[in-house]
């Protein structure tokens, strides 16, 4: 049975594959990602999603082999993948059977509260070639009363298998952690009765973007971790095991042209109970060496764990003393979640 004690669930984009790729040795101890697969450039009727299929998963197949040790365990959400697509359980066993084929990593398929509403009859195939996987329930969208019988239609499918839970709680920005405490607990009740292999709980609360931000320092509390300490306190939930978005929110980013943007040069760093954002000016035709700037301010405080702690810190200490550019937001993003990675896992 698969064992971990962070479940980080990250969106696949380019800095968050090479995050984990920089993760060493006993970084990885307790760590398994849930990699909510994105879009496919493809239309929603089948021909269409049959044809892109198969380059769209061999290139997953390489990132992964190349973000993830050998024989690592990983878990795949496809709910994203082509929404429109009205047999999405069929979809799940397609792209989770067509990745463990093509790598050596152990796929969790995880099963969202929706499809086992809408498409309880197919879990059984699913159940003939995977040994274990996560029932994902939306604390959004699903009444308290329906979280024991969606857990026991997916553990009648797996008979023989093993059933993870994971309650996902989603957006927390700008809530208070002790009420999400008191409002989730009767869903994590549901789980713990339901005698499932582990329960976990999730959410993100950095927000969608930085809009709203002036440039300057900030603290942006993490209300999941804070939620997840106060859950830890009660016996009850003792063994109820953590998973965060690290510095993404929970919603999918919208597809926006490049071109059209302009985000803010920006550190988000995680420390114990919150994020400290470093926020400069524009990137596109921004003044140069800006990132340089708020890496020497993020050194001179006092939240800075050093340059041999993670990956990211390193390559924070490296454009503190050099000048290398302002980056780009995939290396941003890099940075932010590596440090962010090591810190929770550490921290568990």
């Amino acid at each position: 049975m698969t064992e971990w004690k962070y479940l980080p669930i990250l969106k696949w984009k380019q800095g968050e594959r090479i995050a984990l790729r920089n993760l060493k040795g006993d970084q990885w101890d307790g760590v398994v990602p849930l990699i909510e697969l994105q879009p496919i450039a493809a239309a929603p009727n089948f021909p269409s999603l049959q044809a892109a299929l198969p380059d769209y998963l061999d290139k997953i197949a390489k990132d992964l082999a190349k973000a993830l040790p050998e024989g690592t365990a990983c878990a795949i959400d496809t709910r994203y993948v082509s929404t429109g697509y009205p047999k999405q359980a069929q979809l799940l066993y397609a792209v989770s059977l067509r990745l463990g084929k093509l790598t050596d990593r152990q796929i969790l398929p995880v099963i969202t509260s929706s499809l086992v509403q809408s498409e309880a009859a197919q879990l059984e195939r699913i159940a003939e070639r995977f040994d274990e996987c996560i029932v994902r329930i939306d604390a959004l969208s699903v009444d308290v009363a329906q979280v024991q019988p969606i857990i026991e239609l997916v553990k009648d499918a797996f008979k023989k298998g093993t059933v993870h839970v994971v309650v996902d709680q989603f957006s927390l920005v700008g809530k208070d952690s002790k009420v999400m405490a008191t409002a989730i607990k009767p869903y994590l009740d549901e789980a713990v009765a339901s005698k499932s292999a582990s329960v976990t709980i999730a959410g993100g609360s950095f927000p969608v973007n930085l809009i709203g931000f002036k440039q300057g320092t900030f603290d942006i509390e993490r209300v999941e971790w804070k939620v997840w300490k106060q859950i830890r306190k009660g016996s009850a939930y003792a063994d109820v095991r953590y998973s965060d978005y690290c510095v993404t929110n929970p919603a999918l980013s919208p597809e926006m042209d490049p071109t059209q943007m302009n985000p803010s040069v920006a550190i988000r760093y995680a420390a114990d109970s919150h994020w400290r954002l470093f926020k400069a000016g524009g990137f596109k035709k921004g003044a140069p060496n800006q990132y340089m700037a708020l890496c020497q301010l993020l050194l001179s405080d006092a939240v800075y764990t050093g340059p041999t702690y993670s990956y990211g810190d390193k390559c924070y200490a490296d454009a503190a003393s050099a000048k290398l550019g302002n980056g780009n937001p995939s290396s941003w993003r890099r940075d932010a979640t590596n440090h962010h990675l090591v810190l929770t896992q550490r921290s568990l």
